[in-house]
């Protein structure tokens, strides 16, 4: 999970743990990309808005350090308050596969984990 909000971080681990999954966390895309490279993960879920790296920029990261390596495409979704028209097209552009928007409920944060 890469997201620097705190609250925001409790919140999906609990949800993930109620569910038997377990994750890392990043506060900020540039940790998110590195811990990608040096771990395998099944699924990153992607804030947009962070400090030092956004989300975006972290996506197109991963997605160019996959097509390098011939890495497998790991499904990233985005879990963000950016809810406007547009937003979930610019998303899917850079290569995020799923968009969940903030406030968001656990059995949503799930399905999309599990789609």
């Amino acid at each position: 999970m890469v997201e620097d909000n705190f609250l925001n971080q409790k919140f999906a681990l609990a949800v993930l743990k109620m569910h038997g999954y377990k994750a890392d966390v990043a506060e900020n895309g540039l940790i998110g990309v590195e811990m990608y490279e040096k771990n395998e993960y099944d699924v990153v879920l992607m804030d947009i808005q962070m400090p030092i790296m956004d989300g975006l920029e972290a996506t197109r990261q991963i997605r160019t350090r996959e097509a390098e390596r011939n890495w497998d495409r790991i499904k990233i979704i985005a879990v963000t308050a950016f809810a406007m028209p547009g937003d979930q097209e610019k998303f899917l552009e850079v290569g995020i596969d799923l968009y969940l928007a903030k406030p968001y409920r656990g059995p949503d944060l799930i399905a999309l984990i599990e789609a």
